[in-house]
């Protein structure tokens, strides 16, 4: 099985992080100041998080920004 791309791993790391938190694609993009379709297209791996967003949603899920960003984007050298 491929490896997902640096995109996909963000994207899975984010909803994996707002399932624990039980936060709503609605609630996050609330307190990101993002609509939801943005947040949307991110959470697919449609567009990529800007780091700024990477940055503001940690904060939002009480989380450090470092667990949203999984080794294989770090090697991928995208995230």
């Amino acid at each position: 099985m491929e490896e997902p791309s640096s995109r996909e791993a963000v994207a899975a790391e984010v909803r994996a992080a707002m399932a624990r938190q039980q936060m709503t694609q609605v609630a996050l993009a609330g307190k990101v100041d993002m609509s939801r379709v943005a947040l949307a297209d991110r959470l697919s791996a449609r567009r990529p998080f800007a780091v700024d967003e990477l940055y503001r949603i940690a904060d939002a899920l009480n989380v450090s920004v470092w667990s949203l960003v999984p080794a294989v984007a770090v090697s991928d050298g995208a995230a």
